[in-house]
């Protein structure tokens, strides 16, 4: 992770992060989507990694995951490629592929559907709001991650263990399981801007760890494809 020259606003630093390959991600040809998060958000650590609270983020994140995989075009074709069959209805053919990729991606008794994995060579940047109860301040400092902002990171990707799903198996609702992200190591770039929080839609109140969390992704092909080009 590198720490670089930011520009400024408003006389604070606005920090730019890169992480992974740090490979810039280029503007042309991008799957493009932001991922809503508000409730408690909890700093993270060697001391305490927090796998319940992570898992809670990752839950409140699926149902956008499962949505964005209905309504994107191509990805709609990429899971119905996956389930093609003789004599089956369109829809048929996304649902039949879906849970083709689930059964691909089976761990820890969860039937994972990751949109970022090695195996199709995407170029992910994440742009990330962060709002929260406090002054403004840096979330990243020299070489280390905000505990905050590492808990957001957990929880974008497949859990690798029972524990790490905070020790439940899959609920109502959950089976297949969309997440983000197959690892965090495939994140090419990263920027993260705080913020001050006054409330919580919906609230009259404030606690100190409460967060609303805007996370905008952009995915694209590291290089050019000739066939299954669903990201650009």
């Amino acid at each position: 992770m590198n720490i670089v020259d930011a520009p400024m606003l408003f006389g604070h630093t606005l920090p730019y992060i890169e992480v992974g390959a740090a490979d810039p991600i280029e503007e042309e040809n991008l799957l493009e989507f932001r991922l809503l998060y508000q409730g408690e958000l909890l700093p993270s650590g060697n001391k305490n990694t927090r796998p319940r609270e992570k898992h809670e983020i990752r839950r409140a994140l699926h149902p956008q995951l499962r949505r964005l995989w209905g309504v994107e075009r191509n990805l709609r074709f990429l899971a119905a490629h996956k389930g093609a069959a003789a004599g089956l209805t369109e829809e048929e053919h996304f649902n039949a592929g879906i849970r083709s990729i689930g059964q691909q991606w089976n761990r820890v008794g969860y039937d994972f559907i990751p949109l970022v994995t090695g195996e199709h060579a995407v170029r992910c940047s994440l742009d990330i709001l962060l709002l929260r109860p406090e002054e403004g301040r840096l979330v990243f400092t020299q070489g280390d991650i905000d505990g905050q902002v590492k808990t957001v990171f957990d929880a974008l990707r497949m859990p690798a263990s029972l524990e790490q799903a905070g020790g439940i198996g899959p609920q109502a609702d959950e089976t297949p399981f969309f997440v983000l992200l197959e690892d965090d190591k495939l994140i090419s770039e990263v920027r993260v801007n705080s913020d001050q929080l006054l409330l919580l839609p919906g609230t009259r109140a404030y606690k100190a760890n409460d967060a609303f969390v805007v996370i905008h992704v952009k995915l694209n092909h590291r290089s050019a494809r000739t066939f299954d080009n669903i990201f650009g």
